[in-house]
């Protein structure tokens, strides 16, 4: 096919993303399964986790559910989650054209403890929380970004302070007391969204596989 059709075809495509975007999502219950581990994959047992799925004031804190993980890392509970349908774009075949499709979106952030050298020894814990979006395709597969932006709680208690961005990437961007950080201490190595039908009611909840990792401790850079 011509590059004229493949670009009339992206441009219509492209015109009818932007004058559906933005629906709002349904509230939902959503049965979370999610592991904590090292970045060996062992299990981390005794760890506190607050999750939010997309409710209310997610930046509120006591927003969401806490947990704390079990000798084999794992945590188990059912939580109102927030799940819209949004866009996303997938390549055509080998052209430099792309295509948007609708996928189901789950926005969540996790609070954890992120512990820190001081600059005089010894180490500083931060309660940070991390946000993250994951989009599950209409063949089933899910994709993330991964861990993304980090905040810190401010002056209200509410985490509104932006610490940081590209929180599981390699070249994370963020600060503490002038110092810049090599890492944000995690990322996330599972993420699969699933929905299922209670056979009993018939009713349609969500399943939700997260594994979080913890990383080395970070390192201050001058």
């Amino acid at each position: 096919m011509s590059h004229a059709f493949w670009s009339c075809l992206t441009c219509l495509a492209i015109m009818t993303f932007s004058s559906t975007s933005g629906l709002a999502g349904d509230t939902v219950l959503l049965e979370v399964e999610l592991k904590l581990t090292d970045r060996d994959y062992k299990p981390l047992a005794g760890v506190p986790v607050r999750l939010v799925f997309g409710t209310g004031d997610w930046q509120a804190p006591n927003a969401g559910t806490r947990v704390v993980s079990a000798d084999d890392g794992t945590a188990r509970f059912t939580a109102q989650a927030v799940i819209d349908r949004r866009w996303n774009f997938s390549n055509i075949g080998f052209t430099p054209f792309s295509m948007p499709f609708r996928a189901d979106h789950l926005f969540l952030a996790a609070e954890l403890e992120f512990v820190i050298p001081r600059r005089d020894g010894g180490d500083a814990v931060h309660q940070f929380l991390y946000t993250a979006d994951i989009d599950r395709m209409p063949d089933g597969d899910c994709s993330t970004l991964d861990l993304d932006k980090v905040y810190e709680a401010g002056p209200d208690g509410r985490f509104t302070r932006l610490v940081g961005s590209n929180a599981a990437g390699p070249n994370f961007d963020g600060t503490i007391d002038g110092w810049r950080l090599d890492s944000a201490g995690y990322r996330m190595w599972d993420s699969m969204l699933t929905p299922v039908k209670d056979e009993l009611t018939g009713t349609r909840k969500w399943h939700l596989k997260l594994g979080l990792m913890r990383r080395p401790k970070p390192v201050l850079v001058q």
